[in-house]
């Protein structure tokens, strides 16, 4: 009787003392965040948005040294999840306002251009061999060859001729917005008008 109860004592202890060590080591637990964001630059743009498309990519990365074999090989698999938005650029377009004639002459209207590329990347599966493993520099070359690959693929994927499409509804929306103001708005494919603004 006397071993029984020594027994559940010291299983009671040893159950004691687990459970106090897990709470002791939760209690010790600290973790601590810090950032600091610094703003490099503020630039007014100009720029019209006008086809967005989601796109998801899986980007396979493989290379070895001399012999494709386990220790000396290393890969990567990784999801690509974008939203690339293709538009038109106006910065570089040149406006002539002639007050005289109540006229406002657009140089043409540039063609479009991927404006941006939003992008997040998942890490499928990551393997890296004894002899071959990933740098950070090599992680972050990944990231930029991903998303150059998404760009190549916005591209054959004609998102750009969706936005020249739009082309004529913009100057269209143009020319409703300056007549509304009693003004006349060209573009340089109307010659016709040009010589007013001389």
């Amino acid at each position: 009787m006397k071993q029984v109860v020594i027994a559940v004592l010291a299983f009671a202890l040893l159950g004691f003392a687990f459970y106090s060590g897990k709470w002791y080591t939760k209690q010790q637990y600290t973790e601590k965040h810090r950032s600091e964001v610094v703003l490099e630059n503020i630039e007014k743009v100009w720029k019209l948005s006008t086809v967005e498309a989601n796109l998801s990519e899986i980007y396979k990365f493989q290379d070895y040294y001399y012999y494709d074999f386990s220790p000396l090989r290393k890969s990567a698999l990784i999801r690509v999840n974008a939203r690339v938005q293709a538009g038109f650029d106006f910065d570089s377009i040149g406006i002539q306002i002639s007050e005289e004639n109540r006229l406002i002459r657009f140089s043409q209207i540039p063609e479009p251009e991927i404006l941006s590329i939003d992008h997040d990347l998942e890490y499928y599966d990551i393997t890296e061999g004894t002899f071959n493993s990933f740098t950070t520099e090599e992680l972050n070359a990944l990231q930029s060859r991903a998303k150059d690959s998404i760009r190549t693929a916005a591209v054959t994927m004609n998102i750009l001729n969706e936005a020249q499409s739009s082309k004529s509804e913009i100057k269209k929306l143009i020319a409703l917005a300056v007549s509304g103001m009693g003004w006349e708005v060209i573009f340089d494919e109307d010659v016709s008008r040009v010589d007013m603004l001389d």
